[in-house]
């Protein structure tokens, strides 16, 4: 049924995927964390300059994908740490076929190496330049290497697998819950208790050495290694509110990041086949004792899940390292189900919407960035000395703004006097309020009991009582035969919508509310408001409405201008 000959033409779509598109903001950074780490690698030179707490104290990562993508040399280093990133990706793929293969057998392997070639979650990360691509290939190959320690007991894959978990607690500390597989395989191998503890001391000092070789300054300076990895922590637990993480509350540990994947990362078949596969595997284990591989597999699958999951953070790419396992539980899974009319069926409703959406999500990369679109807008529009409110912990636009002032909301502020003076002040001077993305209110309107005053703004603001209307907007989505993907962010958080909001132009597929790390990088709607004083033009049915857009995606809602 499945050959490994397929591997090569699998390894190539992923790599099409993975490749194309990667100036998909036409080179702006728009994803905070990759101009974070990018900048810092920049500051780096080779051999001289090679402390990353000089140029970033408080660095929360490894150090690995820094050197990475300081190795690439000059040039745009953004763009070449994407491709970067991306050929990683396509390395996770290759390594999770041979994961599977020791979990699942030689077809779950390969199956297992199509559900990530297909994935639209590793694609879509796969194109942002962040430390996660490089954790989950190391991840892999870690587990690739306990698992055939476990099997077989060479010293070899013991030193293997210790220096690629050293190497990926040198992108993430998630790393660090390697040890528990690493123990587990070296328990769970062949060979009396003498001749495993000393394989547990050939993979732990592998494990030193590869974190020592790649992160010097992480040992040379630990208590500010530590420190940054504390403050990460802190904040991915919640005990310390930023706000870029308000969005998740209310969400619900372990069902949240599983209904994000179903909805949009890996879509509702290939998401049930995975998140069914660990629950079959766990259940299998109960029953009957696994072979040492599997133990490998669960010794990191249902610790790390239990973690992450219940985390008061859920950014979706926290659950990169377990996808190369999930995809080999959910190919076990498929297997086992009976006739082989019901594979097929099954294998079809997975692979082939999965596939259809991450070509969509390539192909959306084609139009203009929303920042980019609106930028050029704003500067056409505008003349010079305007004052534009932006929102603070949003991207500022125009993204040049020489010739404009441009003034912050500090909407994420608690309610306070002195906050709302300022916002009050800010809006009197102000000739437009530019909304970069759904980051202000769709965290902050959907918690009225924390910030009652804001939510009031938003909903004021959008009906057109704050003296401003909206007059342009921008947006792209992916789209499958012409079927526009899109949630509603408005309707998430009890907002009415705008009169002039940017909708795709029908038809729609409606989805339910997707996470920010989804959407607000690379497919943000923004929405220019303009001071009602200062318009000239209207439209037929909304009065504050001045420009009216008659092709899509920009579509007037009154239906009438001509």
């Amino acid at each position: 049924m499945l050959r490994t000959w397929l591997l090569v033409p699998l390894l190539l779509l992923a790599t099409a995927f993975r490749l194309s598109g990667p100036a998909w903001d036409g080179g702006i950074g728009a994803h905070p964390d990759e101009r974070y780490l990018v900048g810092v690698a920049e500051g780096l030179r080779w051999p001289d300059r090679l402390d990353p707490f000089v140029l970033a104290p408080d660095f929360p990562y490894g150090h690995l994908p820094l050197y990475l993508v300081a190795l690439l040399g000059g040039g745009d280093r953004l763009l070449a740490a994407r491709l970067l990133g991306g050929l990683f990706d396509v390395g996770t793929v290759a390594l999770a076929a041979a994961l599977g293969r020791r979990v699942g057998g030689r077809k779950a392997g390969v199956l297992a190496a199509v559900f990530l070639t297909v994935m639209p979650f590793l694609v879509q990360q796969a194109h942002f330049a962040t430390a996660d691509p490089f954790l989950a290939f190391f991840t892999t190959g870690a587990l690739l290497f306990a698992a055939r320690l476990a099997d077989g007991g060479r010293r070899r894959d013991g030193v293997l697998a210790g220096l690629w978990a050293g190497w990926a607690v040198g992108c993430k500390a998630g790393g660090l819950l390697l040890a528990l597989p690493l123990l587990a395989a070296c328990a769970a191998g062949p060979g009396p208790t003498r001749v495993r503890a000393g394989q547990g001391a050939v993979v732990a000092g592998a494990a030193m050495a590869g974190f020592a070789l790649t992160n010097p300054f992480a040992l040379l300076d630990f208590p500010r290694f530590f420190a940054g990895v504390a403050a990460q922590t802190a904040m991915a637990r919640g005990a310390a509110g930023v706000p870029y993480t308000l969005q998740y509350h209310g969400t619900l540990p372990y069902l949240y990041p599983i209904l994000q994947q179903l909805v949009w990362g890996m879509g509702p078949v290939l998401g049930g086949l995975c998140f069914g596969g660990l629950g079959a595997a766990l259940w299998q284990a109960a029953r009957r004792p696994p072979t040492p591989a599997a133990w490998v597999g669960l010794s990191w699958a249902l610790p790390f899940f239990a973690f992450t999951g219940g985390l008061y953070v859920k950014f979706p790419r926290y659950l990169l390292p377990l996808t190369p396992l999930l995809a080999a539980y959910g190919a076990r899974l498929l297997l086992a189900c009976p006739g082989r009319l019901l594979k097929g069926v099954l294998a079809m409703l997975a692979v082939l919407p999965a596939g259809l959406l991450s070509l969509a999500l390539v192909l959306s990369y084609r139009q203009p960035h929303p920042w980019v679109a609106a930028s050029a807008w704003l500067r056409e529009h505008l003349p010079p000395g305007s004052v534009i409110a932006v929102e603070a912990w949003d991207h500022p636009l125009p993204l040049d703004s020489t010739g404009y002032v441009l003034e912050e909301l500090p909407l994420f502020d608690e309610e306070t006097e002195a906050k709302w003076d300022r916002i009050e002040g800010v809006l009197a001077e102000a000739d437009v309020v530019v909304v970069a993305s759904r980051r202000g209110y769709g965290a902050l309107a959907g918690w009225p009991e924390r910030f009652p005053e804001t939510a009031d703004y938003y909903r004021d603001l959008f009906a057109g009582r704050r003296g401003f209307a909206v007059v342009a907007c921008f947006g792209r989505w992916p789209r499958i035969a012409g079927l526009a993907l899109a949630d509603d962010p408005f309707a998430a958080v009890g907002l009415p919508a705008p009169d002039l909001v940017c909708r795709p132009s029908p038809p729609v597929l409606p989805l339910p509310r997707l996470d920010e790390s989804f959407v607000v990088y690379d497919h943000p709607v923004v929405i220019v408001l303009r001071k009602v004083a200062d318009l000239g033009l209207s439209c037929y049915n909304f009065p504050h409405a001045v420009f009216c857009f008659r092709s899509p995606p920009y579509l007037c809602p009154c239906g009438q201008c001509p």
